[in-house]
């Protein structure tokens, strides 16, 4: 009885211990700056709006990315439509954008993906967005680019980093991620066949 009291106490010693030095939400804390970034790119003026399939090489350009990645992960996110919404699971898909914000607003307090990038609400909350900024297709682009920009620079130019765009982390539900990004890269693969360019 005396070892299990033992055994117990050392794993719950190296629990706080561990939790003590990596805190919970530490990969996903956001610099007052960072914040204020997001939000001036996602409010760009209307001079700037360009349509969106141009719009995808500008923002690839904007966050030094290849916009081969971009089309991929709204292609497989979304099927390239703007106004497509996921509800704790449940794939909506709205004529318009004032029925999709109405769908968004019945379901405030909910888990909800938005728009071409199915940007999630943690990251609009998270960014003191309104719905209604993150689902329009440029916001939508800007804010999806940010994400993965934020991964690949966190875990590097690979599977993980395309995994963790849709899980928020490598480590979380890591067979989800790795078959996520592999859906992704195949359509990046192919996006790059087709543009005639090699991949990085």
């Amino acid at each position: 009885m005396s070892r299990f009291i033992v055994a117990l106490y050392l794993i719950l010693c190296g629990a706080i211990f561990f939790r003590a030095i990596i805190p919970y939400e530490a990969e996903r804390e956001i610099a007052p700056e960072q914040r204020h970034e997001v939000q001036q790119r996602i409010k760009v003026a209307e001079r700037e709006r360009v349509p969106v399939p141009p719009l995808f090489g500008q923002v690839a350009d904007e966050f030094s990315l290849q916009p081969e990645i971009l089309n991929a992960i709204a292609d497989h996110e979304s099927g390239n439509n703007p106004w497509a919404l996921n509800i704790e699971g449940r794939s909506v898909y709205p004529d318009s954008r004032e029925a999709a914000l109405a769908i968004i607003e019945k379901n405030q307090g909910r888990s909800y993906d938005v728009g071409l990038m199915q940007v999630n609400s943690y990251w609009i909350r998270k960014f003191g967005l309104t719905p209604a900024e993150a689902l329009e297709p440029e916001g939508n682009l800007r804010l999806g680019a940010w994400i993965l920009r934020y991964c690949l620079d966190r875990y590097g130019y690979n599977w993980r980093a395309i995994g963790a765009y849709h899980t928020g982390s490598p480590s979380n539900l890591p067979g989800r991620a790795r078959a996520y990004a592999v859906k992704v890269m195949k359509k990046y693969n192919t996006l790059i066949e087709m543009s005639g360019r090699s991949g990085k």
